[in-house]
Formats: structure tokens, sequence, C-alpha cells
């Protein structure tokens, strides 16, 4: 019996070190590591999807930096013609790539996507394309990340529970091309994504104002909460999610396509943005390397809890948990209020002061017909502390919101 004990302890301790802890992971994502990546996109000159030629080239780039880190990547071609309100008639290959880290035994069949658009675009005022798109922020610097998570993933010789998909998308700049692309191909056979990380302009912020925006779908608000916290708990960057009004931005990357089919998508994005969008002006020099990399460290935070070491109920594909919900949290203005159940003309929401007056009181008018999200406006409150209270028939719910007095 002795002797049994101590052998389990030494396997305990052969595994133990076998798998760091995700604090050891985080401190090995490197500033010049990603800025590595952002320089090399840029030196193509331009990643225009539609130039002669396409972004083959820039699809080989990727998929050899994924596959010299030992994961199994591919360039996914395929065509498309249409005409684009910039650019015209067009009849082009595009070129995707997806690199699969299997998982050896895997929890159950989900798949956890992290992905980011390797194409760039850059016009004048007047909406005249130019030759040259370095693209660093747009988005070498989401692709950069992306990248880095699958070398943390060879330096530690990490086997995930669910099977990471690695993926850079081609033709976003003109209409969501190459997400849509995959996860149309992904519906066709199947396949159960259990989240879809999107990173798009991650590099540019002012070093006195560390902000994220985790655009937020209607299908995963949950994973956008989650996506908050774990933002706080890992990285020195304020996560920021985004009232209904502000919200519009969600249907403009990657994450919208997977949403659009289905899939339950976060989609991370700088809060200050760039004043090099979309021109020959967007270079690696302008990007925030030590705010990139804290951004690196949510989305491994985001890999660790979904796919490396996830809890049962992280990687079920369930409704969105049953709490009430208030975000923004604190809010200057408008939030969003997430019902325990859906919404009807009985729905009743009250806001009260910590001494129990009434401040406001309206009727639940759902953002779409069978949702379970209202909007309410608090702008004309003082800043201070409230409870947001609803009711219908016999049910109730109520929590804190706190009106902030920032504009």
């Amino acid at each position: 019996m002795l002797l049994l004990s101590f052998f389990c302890f030494v396997l305990t301790l052969a595994s133990s070190a076998q798998t760091p802890s995700i604090d050891e992971m985080l401190e090995e994502i490197s500033a010049d590591s990603l800025r590595r990546t952002v320089v090399d996109l840029q030196n193509f000159g331009s990643r225009f999807a539609l130039r002669e030629g396409g972004n083959r080239e820039v699809a080989e780039y990727v998929a050899g930096r994924l596959n010299a880190y030992g994961i199994p990547a591919i360039v996914d071609t395929f065509y498309a013609t249409g005409d684009h309100w910039i650019a015209g008639h067009y009849e082009q290959w595009f070129y995707n790539v997806k690199g699969v880290l299997e998982a050896p035994n895997p929890m159950n069949d989900s798949i956890v996507i992290i992905g980011a658009h390797l194409d760039a675009i850059a016009t004048t005022p007047n909406y005249n394309i130019l030759n040259v798109s370095p693209g660093a922020d747009d988005n070498a610097s989401g692709t950069a990340v992306m990248i880095e998570m699958a070398r943390i993933f060879q330096h530690y010789g990490l086997s995930p529970a669910l099977t990471v998909n690695f993926m850079a998308y081609d033709g976003e700049e003109l209409g969501l091309f190459g997400s849509v692309h995959d996860a149309w191909c992904r519906t066709d056979v199947n396949d159960k994504i259990s989240i879809m990380l999107n990173n798009d302009m991650v590099s540019y912020q002012p070093d006195d104002d560390w902000k994220l925006t985790l655009h937020w779908y209607e299908n995963a608000i949950d994973l956008a909460e989650r996506a908050a916290d774990i933002c706080s708990q890992y990285t020195d960057i304020e996560p920021i999610i985004p009232s209904l009004s502000e919200n519009g931005d969600a249907r403009n990357s990657d994450s919208h396509a997977y949403y659009e089919y289905g899939f339950r998508p976060v989609f991370a994005i700088e809060h200050t943005f760039s004043t090099s969008y979309h021109t020959d002006h967007d270079v690696a020099d302008s990007n925030n390397y030590d705010y990139l990399a804290h951004v690196a460290r949510y989305n491994l935070g985001m890999l660790y809890h979904f796919a490396i070491a996830p809890t049962p109920t992280s990687i079920m594909q369930t409704e969105t948990d049953a709490r009430l919900m208030v975000y923004p949290n604190p809010t200057s203005g408008t939030a969003m209020v997430r019902l325990p159940w859906e919404c009807s003309f009985q729905t009743l929401v009250t806001i009260t002061d910590m001494m129990g007056k009434v401040v406001k009181m309206t009727l639940a008018t759902a953002i779409a017909d069978g949702a379970n999200l209202v909007e309410i406006d608090l702008t004309s409150l003082p800043a201070g502390i409230y409870v947001c209270t609803v009711s219908n028939n016999d049910k109730r719910a109520l929590t804190k919101v706190v009106k902030s007095s920032k504009l």
C-alpha cells in the first residue's frame, strides 16, 4: 500500500510538471514575437484580396508559421465572383488558412476557433484603392495574436481537451467572404463550435487608456460576460461590453458570419479606434505592442478556460444563462437588460434608488420579437447605485446597476 501511494504521488508530480499553470503560460507571451508577425505581414506591401494573384502568398506565410509551431495547417482556396461598391466587378480566388490542433482525448466533439482576417485595404478619402495596404493594426494585429497562441501551445506542448482551430480569413474587407465561406462549410458538415474568438484591430491604444471592446451577439451574451471576466482577471486592460446602441460594429467583422450560421462568437476590438483605419499609414510603428501582448493574454485566458482546461459547463452549447443582467455596468447612459424570461408587453422594468424610491418605470419593449433583451436609458439620473427590477405576473428578478458620472 505504501509503495502504491508513493507511485501515485510520483505520477501526480510528473503530471503537474507537464501541465504549466495559466500564470506561467501568460508570462511567455512576447510583445517582440507579436511585432515580428505584424512586420512580416506589413512587408507584403499589399494584402488587398482583389490585387493580381490575390493573397495566396500571405496565406502560405500564415500556414507556414502555424506548421512551424506544430499546428497542421492548410490553405483553403475558394472562388467568388460579383460586384463590389469600391472595387467593381471581380472574379477572384480567395485564400483562407485553417490550422487544426486535435484534442488527443476530447471531452466532446466541440471545436474552439480563434480567428482573424489576413487581408487589408487602403483607400484615398474618395475611396480610390491604393496599391499599398500595410494593414498593421487592421488586421495584422489580430493575425499576430492567433499565431502567438500557436507558439504558446508549441512551447509548452499543450494538448487541449477540445480541438482548437486556428483560422485566418481572406476577403473580410470586401464583405466577410472568408468567414462566410468557412461558417457555411462547417454547417454543411455539422461541426459543433463551442466558441469562436475573433480579434480584429487590437493594437492601437493610448498607453494611459487600456480598454478592449467586446462586441456581443444575441446567442452568446454569456460568452461576452465571461470574456470580460477573463480579461479583467489576466490582463491590465479594462473590458467594455457595449450597450445595444453601441454594439452595431458587431456585424462588421468575421464573428458576425458565424453568428449568422448559428455559432457563438465573441468579437474583441480596440476601444480607442485607430486614426489610420484603411489608410497607407496603418504601419507597424503605430501599434502599441505592450497593449497587444495583453490582448494576447486575454485570448490565452479564453483558450485555457474553454479548450485547455475547460469545465463541463464551459463547453456545453446551452442557451443564455437565465439571469437578470445589466451591461455595461457601470453605465453613463443607456444599458442593456437581459431578462430571465422572454420579453412580453406585461414585463415591467423599474429603477429604484437605494432608499427604495422609484425613479424610472417602463414596460419592456424587446429589441426583436421573442427576444429577452431590452434597453433602458439612465441618462437623466444622477450618478449613483440603483436597483433594476423586472416583473412579469408572478415572476420577479432584480440586480444592482451603477450610473457613472463619466460621459
